[in-house]
Formats: structure tokens, C-alpha cells, sequence
């Protein structure tokens, strides 16, 4: 396994489009929104021949289909793109896209409730439950032959986050995993080398070296102005630390958080990470309640020598790696010296249909193209995800020759996708986890404390 890659002064910086939104089993009732088998294989007629149609003289009657997402800036501008490519393919017919960036999944419900739904819908992978287990995303299994849809060409954990037992309630778009990027420059002023290349990884006591090392008072005021790492507060950020500890935050289907959000390997997760704010490799508990918007710029300009994020972030980076400014290096999340290896989080988005959609059959055709192999070409150029298609993941990373695409790749083996995707409302969840290192921080409660009464509390949400 590939553990680091050096990214230099080198054009590209990697991909991403728009799929995480910042969160991370129960196993979702075995819900089906799929109808009766006549009734899915004459659909799955009618949408052969809505494809067949794109390639014959006549062109179909004008249709406009609408689709929601919470795109913004460059990302809308790319899917803009992917719109006209399918308006291209399929004369008179009009792509509309609607944009929510903000209470985007309230928005979508409302109108699905209100029978004014989109006809496609982006849906991240915490707001699957939410619809699916509602009866709100159409079966896509009957349609994968019409569609050219290969579930086999799809990497598995991120399908397995659209799919109850054989039905798929979207098709994947995009993905990442959470890494730790590392500044060298930061790294090797310190006299921090040859984090990158062991086989299994590396471990707390590693990373906590490494940031001691980089912390520093470099200009002499009295005040530290370099620091190892940035406080890891949300959930959706900390949780491969437990996973890389060999626990977990809830029980096995996701029904219970005592025993496991309290447990031993959780509680030593939190005290790793305290401990590294206590010790001041972290910039302090003065960002603990209102988070830390200078991270990234602190990180670019050396001020700061890890950063704990997704694929997402590296288009913030585009500019000063390729200037040379900023010599990055993609790494695993460090796992707890017990354990063999880390296992990472995973956060994916799909396309999916609801089902009350106007029109039924040329939505599910739009989604088809949306998740298709050339509407993944086009969408990697972003730079904010993986693409979900290994095929197409694997020609992005190949034409990256700063190798940052292979680093992120490699670190898909091993992850798994959030609790998010299984448990309804998880949102609940992780506004409750947030507390259980702020008490020890703000406060100085004990972990063991505020852990356990988190946990109960949780069990009263997933309870209900």
C-alpha cells in the first residue's frame, strides 16, 4: 500500500465534486420503493427507449427536468457543463439546475412532500436514511441493464452506502476518504523526515512526535506560531480516530451508543486527541466551540503541519502548490499503536429519483447520464472528489502526474462509509458527540464522564 505521495510545485491538484457536506449499523428497514416485476421491466422498456431515442432522427417532445443538488461556484459551473453534454444527447430536452447550499435537505423534502418534487436529486450519504427509509428514492436495480449501469465498476463501499439488500437507491457520483495532509515544508524545517512509505502506516505515537517537533515559537515573541494539527471538534472528523483504535461509536446495526461511544478504545481516541490540544500542538481551545476558520490558510503558509480533511480541500491548495509555495504529501489517518493499520471514513454522494417525479422514466434516464462514465470525466475536472467509477478514477489518477490521485486511491482500501448512511437523522447524533471532548477542554471533566453521559443520551435519540 502506498502511504505517501509527495505533491510539489507541479500543475494539478486532484479532484472532488460537491459530495460531502461535513458529517459521518443500524441496518435501514429493508425498505422497497420497487414495483411489482411487470410493472419495473415494462419501466425499464420505456427507458430503453428514451435512450434510443437520443440517437434516432425524430426528437422527443420538449421536456425540462429539474434537478436539485448544493452546488456552488466552480461546482455548479461543472455541472452545468454535465447538463448540457445530456441536452446535447438528447434534443429537446431542457436541464434545469437548482442549486441549495444552504437547508438544502429540508428544502427537498418540502417539495417532495408537497408534490412539486425535482426530478433528480443529490443525495449525501448522511441523508440516506432520511429518504430512503420514507419510501422517497426510486429502485434503480430494474433499470441497471437500460442504463448501462455496472454496479461491479463502482467501488464497493461507497455503492454499498446507496443499497439495501439488491435494490440501489442511487447511483454514485463521487467520494472521498478522509486523509491527513502533511506540509514537508513545515515537516522538514523540523527536522521531521520519512513519514511516508511504511507499509502499516503509522501510529498515535508517530503523529504525536511529529507535531511536537513542529511546534514552535519561531519569532521569538513568547507565543507559539507554528503548530503540529488543528483540533479535530465534529464527529464526521474524529471518527476513524475510534475506528483506528479498533472500536467503534455505536453498536454493530447501529441501535445503541453505550458500551461503544464510552468504550475503551473511544475513550482512548478522545484522550489522544485532548491531549494534543492540552499539550498546545493545537492552536488552542479558543477554537474548540467556534471551530477554526484559519486552518487551511495556516496550513498553506507553514504555520501548521497536519490537516485532517477530505479530497475536497485540495483545490484550496491548487494555487500555492502550483507556485511551489506548498510541498504536500497525502497520508493515512495514524492508528493506535495496538493496531495493525487505520480505517478511515468515507463520505459519497448519488443521484437519486423520487418517485412521485413528473416524469418518471426521463428522470431515471437523467440520473443515468449523471452518474455515467463521461459525466464523471467531465466532473473530475473540480478537482473536489474521486469519482465513484474505479475505471474513471483510475484514468484521473494516471494522467496526476504528481501522484496526489494514487495516494487518495490507496487509501480507499480499508475505509468504510459513515454511520450516517444507516442511521436516520445521525445529525442528532453527532450534535450530542460534540460535546464529549469540549467538556474535557473547556471544562476539564473527565472523558470517561462526559463520554458516557454523550452515550446515553444517544441511546434515548436511536430509541426513538
Amino acid at each position: 500500500m502506498r502511504i505517501g505521495t509527495r505533491l510539489g510545485a507541479l500543475p494539478g491538484c486532484g479532484t472532488r465534486a460537491g459530495c460531502v457536506r461535513n458529517r459521518c449499523s443500524r441496518l435501514c428497514s429493508r425498505l422497497r420503493a420497487r414495483r411489482a416485476p411487470a410493472t419495473a421491466a415494462a419501466d425499464a422498456c420505456a427507458i430503453a427507449i428514451v435512450v434510443a431515442a437520443a440517437c434516432s432522427p425524430a426528437p422527443p417532445d420538449t421536456a425540462t427536468l429539474r434537478v436539485a443538488l448544493w452546488a456552488g461556484g466552480h461546482e455548479l459551473e461543472i455541472e452545468q457543463q454535465v447538463a448540457a453534454r445530456y441536452e446535447a444527447l438528447r434534443p429537446g430536452t431542457r436541464v434545469l439546475l437548482e442549486s441549495a447550499p444552504n437547508g438544502y435537505e429540508e428544502r427537498l423534502l418540502t417539495s417532495i412532500a408537497a408534490g412539486h418534487p425535482p426530478d433528480v436529486y443529490l443525495l449525501d450519504s448522511p441523508d440516506i436514511p432520511t429518504f430512503v427509509d420514507r419510501g422517497l428514492a426510486v429502485d434503480f436495480a430494474p433499470y441497471q441493464e437500460a442504463l448501462g449501469f455496472r454496479a461491479d465498476s463502482v467501488f464497493p463501499q461507497v455503492l454499498e452506502a446507496f443499497t439495501r439488500g439488491e435494490a440501489i437507491f442511487a447511483l454514485p457520483k463521487d467520494f472521498t476518504p478522509m486523509v491527513i495532509y502533511a506540509n514537508r515544508g513545515a515537516l522538514e524545517r523540523a527536522g521531521v523526515d520519512g513519514l511516508a512509505g511504511r507499509p502499516a502506516g503509522w501510529t498515535w505515537d508517530d503523529f504525536q512526535r511529529a507535531a511536537r517537533a513542529v511546534t514552535a515559537d519561531t519569532d521569538g515573541d513568547g507565543r507559539l506560531d507554528v503548530f503540529g494539527f488543528d483540533f479535530p471538534r465534529n464527529l464526521y472528523q474524529w471518527v476513524p480516530f475510534v475506528w483506528s483504535a479498533g472500536g467503534d461509536i455505536l453498536g454493530p446495526e447501529g441501535r445503541r451508543a453505550s458500551g461503544f461511544m464510552d468504550g475503551p478504545a473511544a475513550l482512548a481516541a478522545y484522550g489522544f486527541l485532548t491531549s494534543l490540544a492540552e499539550e498546545g500542538l493545537t492552536p488552542g481551545a479558543q477554537f474548540v466551540q467556534q471551530g477554526d476558520p484559519a486552518r487551511e490558510a495556516r496550513f498553506a503558509s507553514g504555520g501548521q503541519a497536519f490537516l485532517l480533511s477530505g479530497h475536497w480541500t485540495l483545490p484550496v491548495f491548487r494555487d500555492v502548490v502550483q507556485s511551489g509555495a506548498l510541498d504536500l504529501e497525502i497520508l493515512p489517518i495514524p492508528h493506535h499503536p495496538a493496531q495493525g493499520r487505520a480505517t478511515s471514513v468515507i463520505y459519497a454522494s448519488g443521484w437519486a429519483v423520487p418517485p412521485n417525479a413528473a416524469n418518471l422514466r426521463r428522470a431515471i434516464d437523467l440520473a443515468g447520464f449523471l452518474a455515467s462514465p463521461e459525466a464523471q470525466r467531465i466532473r473530475a475536472g473540480s478537482g473536489l472528489a474521486i469519482p465513484s467509477r474505479a475505471d474513471v478514477a483510475a484514468e484521473i489518477a494516471a494522467a496526476d502526474i504528481t501522484g496526489v490521485e494514487d495516494a487518495f486511491i490507496a487509501l480507499v482500501d480499508g475505509a468504510r462509509v459513515t454511520w450516517g448512511a444507516y442511521v436516520r437523522d445521525f445529525s442528532r447524533v453527532e450534535a450530542l458527540a460534540v460535546e464529549i471532548m469540549d467538556r474535557r477542554l473547556l471544562h476539564g471533566e473527565a472523558l470517561a464522564a462526559s463520554a458516557g453521559d454523550v452515550a446515553r443520551r444517544v441511546d434515548e435519540v436511536l430509541g426513538r
